[in-house]
């Protein structure tokens, strides 16, 4: 497994736990100071039909061709989390869409594209089981025991579970800091 103390990595229990607005605001909090790289990732399973979002399909599952599609995001006024990451100061989005089976291989041609010394934002559960971070912080509903399989996977690795209700958190994002180059929590 790979070590990676520059990428701070947001996975959540499942849909509408924050984790999109914790990761702007981390990078609102930041950016002025350091180079923030934010990262959408989707993982997909080529050989399912079923969208993993439940929904009918939105055509990203089936734009992957090969093992992985790196697309950049550029535009700032649009909904979707990379736009929005971008809008918060990150100097770069991208979201990665990525084979089940070739996590590492998508992350290390993700990694190519990105500065040596920049730090990482990351929103995803499954990139933890072939990278660890310096940080790992998961998002979950308050009293929502329910966790989706990609978390339930990597949850034990977790620095910290963060619960949310309704834009709030009983953990703040100002509490995520950067020392030397790496993600910690505030002591």
């Amino acid at each position: 497994m790979t070590m990676k103390p520059n990428l701070l990595i947001i996975g959540s229990t499942g849909r509408n736990t924050g984790k999109t607005e914790f990761a702007c605001r981390i990078i609102e909090k930041h950016a002025a100071q350091k180079e923030i790289i934010a990262v959408k990732i989707i993982p997909v399973d080529k050989n399912e039909v079923k969208c993993h979002r439940d929904l009918e399909s939105c055509g990203l599952c089936d734009s992957l061709i090969g093992d992985y599609n790196i697309i950049e995001e550029t535009e700032t006024d649009t909904f979707k989390d990379t736009s929005r990451m971008l809008k918060a100061g990150a100097k770069r989005a991208y979201l990665l869409i990525v084979d089940r089976n070739s996590l590492e291989k998508g992350m290390d041609a993700l990694m190519r594209r990105i500065p040596n010394n920049a730090l990482i934002v990351i929103e995803s559960n499954s990139i933890r089981k072939v990278i660890e971070p310096g940080l790992f912080i998961v998002t979950k509903k308050i009293k929502n025991d329910s966790v989706k399989p990609t978390c339930a996977e990597v949850i034990k690795f977790a620095d910290k579970i963060i619960e949310f209700n309704d834009m709030n958190w009983d953990f703040l994002p100002d509490e995520v800091l950067i020392q030397n180059e790496r993600w910690i929590i505030k002591e």
